[in-house]
């Protein structure tokens, strides 16, 4: 385990709900990837604002889970796992052997722990939690947040007690009778910061462009959206940017910048999101279902640019579904065209009441409430089987 803050000495609020209320000790499993984790961090924080329970996290080793759950203040625990997908067949087989000491590991974890109910929110790493939790008859629901479902959580959507929605259209892949549209959970702090009346029309006009791959980043947006931005400058509309480019590629994007001679701030990993979209009137980036979810909270226009790695093509399925809902625009890396993008991001860069109307209808997309919505339906449920096996 790694040390994080005992979630007990935070003393959360009781329910408001009485057949609700009493404590519980609820396992959130998942990880790899931020946003996993993000999300996980939003349930738990709601867990603890509705419920006096304890809330700790399942993981594995090497995703961003071992940096952000104990910065979140939660206990980690590890178990073994690795990817299976897009694996060579030596891959394939160590991810089975890991996910069968993982499933063990698990087991052994949510009895000593004597877990009530058991979250997954997909990827490898919570396959092991979401198993043994299964082979104990330990309650488990699953969260769904994108619009075409992850692997893991198409192969265990049967097995669950109910399966939660970001997008209304992953349904298709699961039994209705068991989903739940709730969006994707957003922290509250960062939905506390989304001012619901900011306008864009009364900034400056130096645009502030945010430029995101996600977690990881993306390699495509690293190497072609300087040149775009130079070219956005070059047609009349003064820029300055942040760009978001994963491990080892800053010092390369900033030479590019710099020898474009266009004002850039780069990081490698942008630890307050919220301040970053604060700062914004645009963003290029990867069509993540949790920074779609945190774009409409903000209010901020986009182009969508889905990373072609992302497994399955999840990340082109996001973009489709988002950009009609938004009335925004999104582009595939095998169709980018340089002049032809950067006159249209400059066209909407320009006209101020375009970005003042995206940016409600966005937020009228959002769904700020997601977390509290799923551990009340998760609370909902726990009632339901205690009553069913009081009689």
């Amino acid at each position: 385990m790694i040390a994080g803050v005992n979630v007990l000495d935070k003393q959360p609020q009781r329910s408001t709900i009485p057949e609700l209320a009493g404590r519980r000790r609820v396992a959130v499993t998942g990880g790899g990837t931020a946003g996993h984790v993000t999300s996980a961090l939003a349930i738990m924080a709601a867990y603890q604002a509705g419920f006096e329970a304890e809330v700790y996290f399942i993981g594995c080793q090497g995703g961003f889970e071992t940096r952000l759950i104990p910065a979140g203040g939660f206990e980690l625990h590890i178990i073994p796992g690795a990817p299976y997908a897009r694996q060579n067949v030596f891959g394939k087989v160590h991810s089975l052997e890991a996910l069968i000491r993982g499933t063990l590991a698990a087991r052994r974890l949510l009895k000593a722990r004597r877990t009530d109910l058991v979250i997954g929110l997909g990827g490898y790493a919570s396959l092991g939690a979401v198993l043994g939790a299964k082979t104990l008859g330990i309650p488990l629901v699953i969260h769904e947040a994108n619009v075409f479902p992850g692997l893991a959580n198409r192969m265990i959507g049967s097995l669950t007690d109910c399966v939660f929605l970001g997008w209304e259209q992953a349904g298709a892949a699961f039994r209705s009778s068991k989903t739940v549209v709730t969006g994707n959970p957003i922290r509250p702090a960062m939905a506390d910061l989304a001012n619901p009346l900011r306008e864009k029309g009364e900034r400056v006009a130096l645009r502030r462009i945010l430029v995101t791959g996600g977690s990881a980043g993306s390699p495509f947006l690293n190497n072609n959206v300087p040149i775009l931005l130079a070219r956005v400058r070059d047609l009349g509309v003064p820029i300055t940017v942040r760009h978001q480019t994963g491990e080892g590629e800053t010092e390369r994007v900033s030479r590019e910048y710099q020898r474009l001679e266009v004002d850039a701030r780069i990081d490698a990993f942008i630890v307050d999101m919220a301040a970053a979209y604060l700062e914004a009137d645009f963003v290029i980036t990867a069509a993540g279902a949790l920074t779609l979810a945190e774009l409409a909270m903000f209010g901020l226009p986009a182009l969508l640019v889905p990373l072609a790695a992302a497994a399955m093509g999840h990340q082109v399925a996001n973009a489709k579904v988002y950009a009609e809902q938004a009335g925004g625009a999104w582009v595939a890396e095998h169709d980018w065209d340089t002049e032809g993008l950067a006159r249209r991001v400059a066209k909407t860069l320009g006209e101020f009441d375009v970005l003042n109307t995206q940016g409600q209808r966005l937020r009228e997309m959002a769904r700020p409430n997601a977390a509290r919505i799923l551990v009340e339906e998760c609370e909902a449920l726990l009632a339901g089987a205690h009553r069913m096996g009081s009689k």
